[in-house]
């Protein structure tokens, strides 16, 4: 958590992992065979070949396959849903009941956990990847969520009491503001109060 890490793999794809995630794949060729297994967010700018598709298994058994193309994922296994968001190419989601969308940039397919169930819809590519550039972006989000994605991104660990029936939603971009600031900003926007708490020292 806290961190973002990009690295290269064996066939030139490029892949950046966002906070609290992580990829295993093959370090050794097998046969031109090309999977990675993913928990978290990852995106992906996959070394093109035609002979070798490229595929990225999440942990629901939800499989997403390329031949070459940029994509992202997102598949924290605290969140009840998966989201493929397509910027170039075409991609293939496969359900674990072998139904299969495919998408065009600027599409999304999202696969609920709970149901199985496949939709896809049109977003802003540039929204859904912020992250990669060191950017949260945040369109019409619950206040929860929004703090779920924080704790996330800082490392920290936040406890949220709603003492009323009220729900509260935000939208708003930031970049290099650092925690108080932002809950800074959330606390003007709506009748919000947060304090810090020192972890407790274990001896």
């Amino acid at each position: 958590r806290g961190s973002e890490y990009s690295l290269t793999l064996a066939d030139g794809t490029q892949v950046w992992l966002n906070a609290a995630s992580r990829l295993r794949f093959f370090t050794s060729d097998r046969g031109r065979e090309r999977r990675v297994w993913l928990e978290g967010e990852a995106y992906f700018e996959v070394e093109a070949d035609r002979k070798s598709p490229f595929y990225v298994h999440t942990d629901a058994g939800m499989s997403v396959y390329v031949y070459g193309t940029s994509f992202n994922v997102n598949a924290y296994d605290d969140e009840p849903a998966i989201r493929t968001v397509l910027e170039k190419g075409r991609v293939n989601v496969v359900a674990p009941d072998r139904t299969t969308v495919r998408i065009e940039p600027g599409e999304q397919v999202v696969f609920d956990r709970r149901t199985g169930a496949l939709t896809c819809s049109q977003v802003r590519v540039e929204d859904e990847c912020a992250w990669r550039d060191g950017r949260l972006v945040f369109r019409n989000t619950p206040l929860d969520e929004v703090l779920h994605r924080l704790a996330r991104h800082y490392n920290v660990d936040i406890e949220f009491r709603n003492h009323s029936d009220e729900g509260f939603r935000y939208r708003a971009t930031f970049r290099d503001e650092t925690l108080t600031q932002i809950f800074d900003y959330l606390s003007a926007s709506a009748d919000i109060r947060w304090r810090v708490v020192a972890p407790e020292r274990r001896d």
